[in-house]
């Protein structure tokens, strides 16, 4: 005869998402090492052109800072907890900071900084504007081909281009500037509006 019994792990928690990470994060019945959690933005969190291993060191570096504007953790601190090795480590903060997402103090311990202006930071910028133009495609297309597409536009020499733009932009800040990045940001809709075209041209009826 099977044993019955309660799997309380497979019965779905009912609680809005925020409340219920809030609340798993302050339990310490059991332990109360980390009981804080990480605020991070959507468009950082889903941010097109950041690969797997950037967001998770991105996400863990301001994790690290917290409620302080800077972070020193080491290189192998940060490889245990997003689970890579040291060296993986390494060549994606050099890659964060030479995108400019992050700002490196080299020394015995690295010590990070976020840059200021983060929220029209080029990559951000451009992703966003990424995911406000699909926002209407999908059904015009499968999840899978959209996918594919988007992928392929985030490689493209046209995406890389706006977003050396956008960052020339962002170095030089001109007071006149003010309404550039929406004029290069309009243009690169443009510019995703002539690709998707090209590469999901309609029917001969105009579906």
């Amino acid at each position: 005869m099977k044993t019955k019994y309660n799997d309380f792990w497979l019965t779905k928690n009912n609680t809005a998402a925020n409340t219920y990470m809030d609340e798993v994060a302050k339990e310490s019945n059991f332990t109360g090492y980390h009981k804080g959690y990480t605020i991070l933005p959507h468009k950082i969190h889903r941010c097109y052109g950041l690969n797997v291993y950037e967001k998770l060191i991105l996400v863990d570096i301001i994790a690290y800072m917290s409620d302080k504007s800077q972070c020193y953790p080491t290189i192998e601190m940060i490889a245990r907890n997003i689970g890579c090795s040291s060296k993986t480590v390494e060549r994606h903060i050099g890659s964060l900071a030479e995108k400019k997402l992050i700002l490196v103090i080299q020394s015995k311990n690295n010590t990070y900084y976020l840059p200021n202006y983060l929220h029209c930071h080029p990559n951000l910028l451009m992703s966003e504007k990424t995911h406000e133009f699909i926002g209407g495609l999908r059904k015009q297309v499968t999840e899978r081909e959209l996918t594919l597409w988007i992928q392929e536009v985030v490689k493209s020499d046209g995406y890389t281009a706006y977003t050396a733009r956008l960052q020339r932009l962002h170095e030089r800040r001109f007071a006149s500037d003010k309404f550039a990045e929406k004029e290069d940001l309009d243009s690169y809709a443009q510019y995703l509006t002539t690709a998707f075209a090209e590469r999901f041209p309609p029917d001969v009826n105009g579906a």
